[in-house]
């Protein structure tokens, strides 16, 4: 009900400007300023210029993969299968004596780590979903030798009152290796390296949790003075008690939110009734608001020159949140306008927020007033890495679902207006190694490839993407990796004849790798 309760609220957005952009935009059709971009673009000369005289000052290696065959076994005979492949069976002895199991063979397996809730370090094993619902996982703590013997990798669980005893193994054939990055493709890395300050980011360390689930209890000096503007102000309200109605949650058994309320025909035209009342009342009062906040800051600028108490109070607020970082985009906003840029972006990257739900866009928001303001005060290493993060959609939600997404833009046009390289970008964070710099920011695969699609060179990143898929001097799982961004860039395209053409494209690159690697791709995953 809770979880109900928090959504209903983010919908109030959602109903008044659900036809309109995400964000707001500019005269120039961008969600950054003409003078934000200009300020930028002297910037990614700059970087350009020095990227040109770099050499490349660090050898790459690829995630170690290679090989493998894959079982899965489930019963009583697999505490007996983990002891025979501790003791070094043969796979195909193993498989004589274990014909029930499930097997799935010549697979590309990849190793990589990380670093779990407990701090632990972990080693991951995977195969790249080439087949729709089907790949394989197995990662362990690092220090669990006992988890690899010989050829194996394996998982074993014990029998428990849910479930029976497990084993999963991969049986790796040959040896893994971690072969080194062809330079062509070090130099896309460095490259997004050398744009993406990997010295920095967007928030510093320890920054406050804020959203909707993460109210402070007692009430800050900046809501006391958000409230005094609002007051003086005579800011319109709508009584929330009324929308539910509005959007129909009054109609739902929260205990089980997939049924209707039974109603009679004359309480269903009472029902009835009473929505079109209050939308009536919404429509009145959303006129009301946009009216009052198209005047607001025009009312704030007077009521600043004509009260000696609003420094006064704004400052107070001010010193409060830079101690408790208990701030909000609102109060930010005044900071910005009537303090400096500075102040309110240091307030942003001190609260991380953490969005409540699908419908919950107030994380990006929060993203783009940072990159906004980073853009206005020059500070490019945190305007990119916020715009990425925009693009890339990384942010925390306490719960999320893919039905959200298509709401959610990409704007790369953004990063293209500022003569940045973008398809050498793109690539750049899409490519995976095993020892990149420290802080390198890797991007998701399935939302870059809808933000190419938006690209307006085509042309040009078809054609890296496809000359990648079918280059025998890239490693194996690099060239899946951009099979799935291209697959991803392709399903975007809103030119049907376009999307018909490159699936022909794609085949004819796919064609040209490895033959266990090819032989298992299913283009209608």
């Amino acid at each position: 009900m809770k979880r109900a309760f928090y959504c209903s609220l983010l919908l109030v957005g959602v109903y008044s400007y659900g036809q309109g952009s995400e964000f707001k935009l500019h005269e120039n059709g961008l969600i950054y300023s003409d003078a934000s971009i200009g300020k930028l673009k002297h910037i990614v000369d700059s970087l350009n210029l020095k990227f040109k005289a770099c050499e490349v000052y660090k050898e790459f290696r690829v995630l170690t993969q290679g090989k493998a065959h894959h079982f899965d076994l489930e019963g009583k005979k697999a505490a007996q299968a983990k002891n025979d492949l501790i003791a070094g069976m043969s796979y195909d002895d193993f498989r004589k004596k274990y014909p029930k199991a499930a097997y799935d063979e010549n697979l590309l397996v990849v190793k990589s780590n990380y670093i779990d809730y407990d701090g632990q370090e972990m080693d991951y094993y995977q195969t790249p979903e080439l087949q729709r619902h089907k790949n394989y996982t197995i990662d362990f703590v690092k220090s669990e030798a006992d988890h690899q013997s010989g050829q194996w990798i394996y998982d074993y669980a014990a029998k428990t009152e849910y479930s029976e005893e497990r084993l999963e193994a991969f049986y790796i054939i040959g040896e893994l290796q971690a072969k080194k990055l062809p330079e062509k493709y070090a130099r896309l890395i460095q490259y997004s390296d050398c744009l993406v300050d990997t010295t920095a980011q967007v928030f510093v360390k320890n920054a406050k949790e804020t959203g909707v689930r993460y109210r402070d209890s007692i009430p800050t000096k900046a809501d006391a003075f958000n409230d005094y503007i609002e007051q003086v102000l005579k800011r319109p309200q709508f009584n929330m008690e009324n929308f539910d109605i509005l959007v129909g949650f009054d109609t739902l058994d929260f205990e089980k939110p997939w049924k209707k309320a039974k109603l009679s025909k004359k309480e269903k035209q009472q029902r009835e009734a009473k929505r079109q009342l209050v939308e009536t009342e919404y429509k009145t009062f959303s006129e009301k608001y946009e009216k009052w906040e198209s005047e607001r800051f025009t009312r704030i600028d007077s009521l600043k020159n004509a009260d000696p108490g609003f420094v006064f109070l704004l400052n107070a607020a001010l010193n409060e949140a830079k101690i408790t970082y208990a701030s909000n985009d609102t109060f930010e906003e005044y900071v910005a306008r009537y303090v400096s840029a500075p102040e309110a972006l240091e307030l942003k990257r001190n609260r991380r927020v953490i969005g409540g739900c699908s419908m919950d866009n107030s994380p990006r928001i929060h993203a783009q007033n940072i990159a906004i303001l980073s853009a206005e005060t020059t500070k490019w290493e945190i305007f990119l890495r916020s715009h990425l993060d925009i693009m890339n959609d990384r942010f925390d939600r306490v719960s999320d679902g893919s039905w959200a997404y298509e709401g959610r833009q990409t704007y790369i046009r953004e990063l293209e207006v500022l003569d940045i390289k973008v398809p050498d970008l793109i690539l750049g964070i899409s490519l995976r190694v095993e020892n990149p710099v420290e802080n390198h920011y890797f991007g998701s695969i399935r939302r870059i490839g809808r933000a190419l699609s938006e690209s307006t060179a085509n042309d040009l990143v078809e054609t890296r993407m496809l000359d990648m898929i079918a280059d025998d001097e890239l490693d194996d799982f690099n060239r899946v990796l951009m099979y799935f961004l291209f697959d991803n860039y392709n399903y975007n395209l809103k030119d049907e004849t376009r999307k018909t053409a490159n699936l022909e494209k794609l085949k004819t690159a796919l064609s040209k790798m490895p033959d266990y690697v090819y032989a298992r791709i299913d283009l209608k995953r």
